[in-house]
């Protein structure tokens, strides 16, 4: 019976193990972090990720979270499109576009707390590739990584060359 008990017990253990999914979601941004910028015209993004395969963005302790480059890069063309909703000052000439791809996003446990990376290509509708490279911080790992991705959107927008292309 006690030997029954124990391998329920390493049974019910060893099922925490493993790889779980992550959904990255949008990580809301504080409107004073992205401000307001001019575009010459309509503004569409789009995702230039094809990877839709399963990578790990984040383990610790036996549990490792998965998720495809192709979701991660949907969020943030969705987040995106929004914060441009917010504070792009739309004029009627030129249609602007963006094509995002992420690389890599990685969380990291260092002594309680998680930092994480995203790295992800921009490539502004003249040609031009713009290589970020993002690094996020905080207690709980799905905030670290919906929030690393939230601040690869803020440093996009606010970065001098998206925003000389937009207003060109």
């Amino acid at each position: 019976m006690r030997y029954i008990a124990l391998a329920l017990l390493c049974v019910a253990g060893l099922s925490a193990c493993g790889s779980h999914p992550f959904k990255p979601q949008e990580y809301p941004l504080d409107k004073t972090l992205v401000s307001a910028f001019p575009t010459s015209g309509p503004v569409t993004v789009d995702n230039n990720q094809p990877a839709t395969e399963q990578v790990i963005v984040s383990s610790y302790s036996g549990i490792s979270l998965t998720s495809s480059l192709s979701d991660i890069t949907d969020v943030m063309v969705k987040q995106t499109r929004e914060e441009i909703g917010k504070h792009g000052n739309a004029g009627n000439t030129t249609p602007k576009t963006l094509s995002l791809k992420v690389n890599s996003l990685r969380s990291n446990y260092i002594a309680f707390f998680y930092k994480s990376t995203i790295v992800f290509d921009v490539t502004l509708g003249n040609g031009q590739v713009i290589e970020e490279t993002v690094h996020h911080a905080s207690g709980s790992v799905g905030q670290d990584l919906d929030g690393c991705i939230a601040e690869g959107v803020m440093t996009m927008l606010n970065d001098p060359r998206v925003r000389s292309y937009l207003a060109s």
